[in-house]
């Protein structure tokens, strides 16, 4: 039997989303070794087809993963085989880019490989893992700057991201040990020559200094990438690195920072490495209080999916949006008339269905 295919020439970029792994990504793919994509999201569906949870689909995933797993247990090797079959599919799709670009390692950059961690390194033990932490503020400004621009629900789609990832990074960084290159993003952009020797070192290839000059280096092609930052530099910058306390000078987006620096709570965020207690304190001390107060959407809201809003919730968010669009009095006075025309709509079906 030839031997496993054990992830030798892949590199994984384990990271929240926002959290700099573009740049990384576009600064090591400057080498001449290294060959990427945008994002793969290759991993995900051939390890989520044995879970229970968390995975949807047409034909029922549940009952799929139960038949698999019979069948592999019943009239195969048992459930080792599955790994097998996915390191060979996994070998061949990507040595076949690696062929095809003359390249020795494949770099696979998807953020939300940090839900797949424990499966990653026990499919693929001799990978490099390289996990990019960046303030979780900084994480939340960039969501809210580059993708929800005050449509407060938007913020849902990235509730993994935001509240899950965290802990799952910090897992997978225990479990991986000394196999993990743990980078800091504030690190790594004030000082990108020692991070970049550092992997390259871990690699066994010869560093570049014209890898950190990634305006000279082509995008990698594919559509889910960072849309705005990457483009504004040619080389690792530390202008941002303090852009996120501009989140205290405006109430909405103050609120939806203190919210989730306290869902994230002080031992997540300092064994990310920032101090919770220096980030609260930035977060209180602000301009922002001479400022007109407005309402506010609450984060409890904004961090739940709408079908899944109480009828209170829904009321706060359609009273909110109202306020903002029509005014305190006009907004309240349709907010009022909306919930009394539900209200009784609500009440006539349920009458007819008594009838």
């Amino acid at each position: 039997m030839a031997s496993r295919y054990l992830g030798e020439d892949l590199i994984f970029i384990i990271s929240q989303p926002r959290s700099g792994s573009t740049l990384l990504q576009r600064v090591l793919a400057g080498h001449p070794d290294i060959q990427t994509s945008a994002e793969t999201w290759l991993m995900l569906h051939p390890v989520y087809a044995l879970k229970q949870s968390g995975i949807q689909t047409e034909y029922d995933a549940k009952f799929a993963a139960q038949g698999v797993e019979e069948f592999l247990t019943n009239y195969g090797d048992g459930m080792a085989v599955y790994d097998d079959a996915i390191r060979e599919w996994a070998r061949v799709i990507y040595r076949n880019s690696l062929e095809k670009n003359n390249k020795k390692f494949f770099l696979d950059k998807t953020p939300r490989y940090f839900f797949i961690v424990p499966e990653l390194f026990r499919l693929f033990p001799k990978a490099t893992f390289i996990v990019l932490m960046r303030n979780p503020m900084a994480v939340l400004a960039s969501i809210l700057s580059t993708y929800v621009k005050n449509k407060w629900p938007v913020i849902e789609f990235f509730r993994p991201d935001l509240l899950l990832a965290p802990r799952l990074i910090l897992e997978g960084l225990e479990l991986l040990g000394d196999k993990a290159i743990r980078i800091q993003y504030e690190a790594f952009v004030s000082s990108p020559e020692k991070a970049c020797r550092s992997i390259c070192e871990a690699l066994g290839i010869e560093f570049y200094e014209e890898m950190l000059n990634y305006g000279n280096t082509p995008a990698p092609k594919g559509s889910l990438n960072d849309p705005v930052g990457i483009h504004r530099h040619t080389k690792p910058s530390t202008t941002s690195l303090e852009k996120w306390k501009e989140l205290a000078s405006d109430t909405q987006h103050r609120h939806f920072a203190l919210s989730y620096l306290e869902d994230l709570g002080p031992d997540i965020v300092n064994r990310m490495g920032y101090a919770f207690d220096d980030i609260f304190d930035a977060l209180q001390h602000t301009s922002g209080y001479g400022q007109k107060q407005r309402e506010i959407f609450p984060w409890s809201i904004a961090m739940k999916p709408k079908e899944d809003w109480t009828l209170r919730e829904h009321v706060t968010a359609d009273r909110y949006f109202a306020i903002r669009n029509r005014g305190y009095f006009k907004g309240n006075l349709f907010v009022f008339r909306k919930t009394l025309r539900d209200i009784l709509r609500l009440t006539f079906k349920q009458m007819r269905a008594v009838d």
